[in-house]
Order: C-alpha cells, then structure tokens, then sequence
C-alpha cells in the first residue's frame, strides 16, 4: 500500500487503516485539489460544500481539462484532516467534517510524508 500512498498528491489519505480507493466520473470544469470532499448525484461525482452530504475523498488532483474526468476517490478509511477542502477549496466546516464518519471516513489531525517508508 505505501508504493500507492506516495503516488497520491498532498498525502491525503493515511495508510494505518486499509482505505477503499475506487474510480469514479468527477465533474470538474476548473482545477479540483486531492483532499477535496466529494458528493455524489446520479453517479457523478462533485465537490461537496459544507451544507452537503459528503461521500468521497478525492485523493489526486485534478487539472479541470474537461467538465467531468475520471479520478481517484476514497471511499473509506483515514484521512488528513488539515489537507480537507470544500467546494470552494477552503477548509470545511465542522459540519461537513462531523458527516464524514457517517460514511466510514475517518479524521486524523496528523499526517505522513516519504521518509516513514524508508
């Protein structure tokens, strides 16, 4: 799983819990960042505001090249809770980041970086 983990930008996802990373079709007309929170409708993929009902985590950046892309998303396990944002690509609110356990999406205040798998 650490070959995985360092390929995705910022670190958003913690490898300590064995996450469910998936594909999904993301609309995304502009740049969206990986620890973006996802909401999901008619099986298309979006950023989630903070009155939203969150689903995913986007784990890898997007460059906005097209209105809906194919991108990699968490669907359960431990993210870094600092490297979270919202629709506006801002932190989330306590709201949005409170409905995350709902959906089996964990929050850790820490992070990692490459020199834990050296």
């Amino acid at each position: 799983m650490a070959d995985i983990e360092l390929n995705f930008d910022r670190g958003v996802v913690l490898p300590d819990h064995p996450p469910i990373i998936t594909g999904g079709l993301i609309s995304a007309a502009t740049a969206v960042k990986a620890g973006t929170v996802l909401k999901v409708s008619d099986g298309v993929y979006s950023a989630a505001g903070n009155g939203d009902t969150p689903v995913a985590i986007l784990v890898k950046d997007l460059d906005g090249s097209a209105s809906s892309q194919k991108g990699l998303i968490l669907l359960h396990g431990l993210v870094v809770k600092k490297r979270l944002l919202n629709s506006s690509q801002e932190a989330p609110n306590a709201t949005l980041l409170g409905k995350l356990n709902d959906v089996g999406i964990y929050l850790n205040q820490g992070g990692w970086d490459d020199s834990d798998y050296r």
